[in-house]
């Protein structure tokens, strides 16, 4: 006989913000059981490309960085927004002010203010991607990283990941049970690993481009859905 305990959250009304309090639960099993932890994976496209953009501007004083920065800055959201990006889909990041300076000889001599200004935004067409990296840089967008690959709703990949591993859990637990001289297993506890799609930063440099050469080219490939969870079977004759 072995007695099985281990935390669970159980919702409450009246509890804290996070409305679930820990509870210790005991489950008695009269056979041996089987500890397994399993992770399965599902390949999927993305359609979303987030990536981070920006200007920077160099002026001798702060006011004329900062208006040149504004200028620029406002050009390229105008960009975001006539190819089709959403308001919702692009959020500022980063504003920054800093001195700069030159060294020579030991001495310190300032060269100007440094002005930035980044933003990111969520591309909800791919076929786009490339076409609108080299708009970007036309309008005067001086950084840009990313693309980050992803999927807006990766629930029916996930549910994929999961019945995937189910079925490898159950598998392996049975065939262990019948080796052991028992005919099957029963299930008595089951926790997940929260896990999402997988994917590579590409960083990349934007330069002055001839709009008549061809986009930037882009490969999304897929991402990797993976669902990770943890059980224990008791075997059964």
């Amino acid at each position: 006989m072995r007695t099985l305990i281990f935390a669970a959250l159980l919702a409450t009304g009246g509890m804290t913000a996070s409305g679930a309090m820990a509870t210790q639960v005991n489950i008695t099993t009269a056979n041996p059981v089987i500890d397994l932890s399993i992770s399965e994976t599902v390949q999927a496209r993305p359609d979303i490309a987030t990536f981070t953009t920006g200007v920077q501007n160099m002026a001798p004083t702060a006011t004329a960085a900062v208006r040149a920065n504004n200028v620029q800055m406002a050009s390229v959201i105008a960009r975001l927004k006539k190819l089709g990006i959403a308001d919702k889909d692009i959020q500022t990041t980063q504003i920054s002010l800093n001195q700069q300076f030159d060294y020579r000889d030991g001495q310190q001599i300032f060269k100007g203010y440094q002005a930035s200004n980044m933003v990111n935004a969520k591309l909800r067409d791919l076929k786009k991607l490339g076409a609108f990296l080299d708009a970007l840089a036309a309008d005067g967008a001086t950084n840009f990283n990313g693309p980050n690959f992803g999927i807006d709703d990766d629930s029916l990949f996930q549910d994929a990941a999961r019945d995937k591993v189910w079925a490898t859990a159950l598998n392996r637990a049975r065939n262990l049970a019948r080796k052991a001289g028992y005919t099957d297993v029963r299930i008595v506890r089951v926790e997940e690993s929260d896990q999402g799609g997988s994917y590579a930063q590409m960083p990349m440099a934007l330069r002055t481009m001839d709009m008549s050469e061809k986009s930037t080219p882009i490969a999304s490939g897929e991402l990797d859905i993976t669902a990770r969870m943890s059980f224990t079977f008791e075997m059964v004759k």
